[in-house]
């Protein structure tokens, strides 16, 4: 049979939204899916105290690739200084290139790559903390046979959207592929996102033969990039038609990626809009919606499933 688990980057900050989270995964996922949480040593003891069988903490510094050393304890600090800058973010240095320092989101991104070829299962499906299940979630929902499903939605990235341009456009130079003149592209990120360990392992070492350097610093290197971009450019260009077999437009999640609070009349927008084949719903955290509004969210989809 198949195996499935559940990761999670995070930290203090966010635990109250991933005690939900996980709350929710107890509740819908199935009893045979673990769930990982990834998230700096300095915040260790308060994850641990969530008691729970399936749920599984680790440091930062056990999926840290060699020659990176985690600094987030620093700008933790500096973030409780009112004259420390906003914009400087430095949660961990790749001593081979420490040029420039890698922020808390880049760092992420390299953490789930590295877990991901880690953790012993099949298929890694990763979920982060502002996410809330709330339907049943199973393993086969990620399999075709013996293929890893590929959330993808074809040629949706246009000229507008600059941040997803760059993903693109970095994901592509990584992995070696000609620049292309196309106005759109496939978009791969979404709020569940599943994986095959085996692809990304090939799609690693893809960078590294491109780049002649350890895939994590190669990927260091970059402002910006998204790993779910590189991860379905590379399953896209590089994969076998069997690998490439399972592909949806679905990401099985409802999304609201805007940075604008939802109050209560964009809430009932977000309500109307939901699809009844996503299981999950994700308020994307840095909108600082307030917590009773992501609550009568969930509260009112769940009990429509229910009914």
């Amino acid at each position: 049979m198949k195996t499935a688990v559940i990761l999670t980057p995070s930290f203090l900050p966010d635990i109250v939204s991933f005690e939900r989270l996980h709350a929710s995964v107890l509740r819908h996922a199935d009893e045979s899916i673990m769930h990982h949480v990834i998230v700096p040593k300095r915040d260790l003891e308060a994850f641990q105290a969530i008691k729970s069988h399936r749920l599984q903490v680790w440091s930062e510094n056990e999926f840290l690739p060699t020659g990176f050393v985690a600094t987030g304890s620093i700008s933790a600090l500096g973030r409780r200084l009112p004259f420390w800058p906003r914009t400087l973010n430095c949660s961990a240095i790749n001593l081979r290139y420490p040029w420039p320092p890698l922020r808390g989101w880049v760092l992420q991104q390299i953490l789930k790559l590295s877990a991901a070829t880690q953790l012993g299962s099949d298929c890694i499906v990763i979920i982060d903390s502002d996410v809330v299940l709330i339907k049943k979630l199973n393993a086969s929902q990620f399999y075709s046979g013996a293929t890893v499903r590929l959330y993808e939605q074809p040629a949706v990235v246009h000229e507008g959207m600059a941040r997803h341009r760059v993903w693109t456009r970095v994901a592509r130079e990584m992995l070696g592929l000609c620049g292309t003149d196309d106005a759109t592209f496939p978009d791969y990120v979404g709020g569940i996102v599943s994986w095959d360990p085996a692809l990304v392992r090939d799609c690693l070492h893809r960078v590294e033969t491109v780049s002649g350097i350890p895939w994590a610093s190669a990927l260091s290197k970059q402002l910006h990039f998204s790993e779910f971009i590189l991860y379905g450019t590379y399953v896209r260009n590089f994969g076998t038609l069997e690998q490439q077999s399972y592909v949806k437009p679905n990401t099985l999640c409802h999304s609201y990626w805007s940075p604008i609070p939802l109050d209560r009349s964009g809430a009932s927008r977000f309500i109307e809009a939901y699809d009844k084949n996503d299981i999950a719903v994700h308020i994307q955290s840095n909108s600082e919606t307030p917590q009773e509004i992501i609550a009568g969210i969930v509260n009112h989809l769940s009990e429509e499933q229910r009914s």
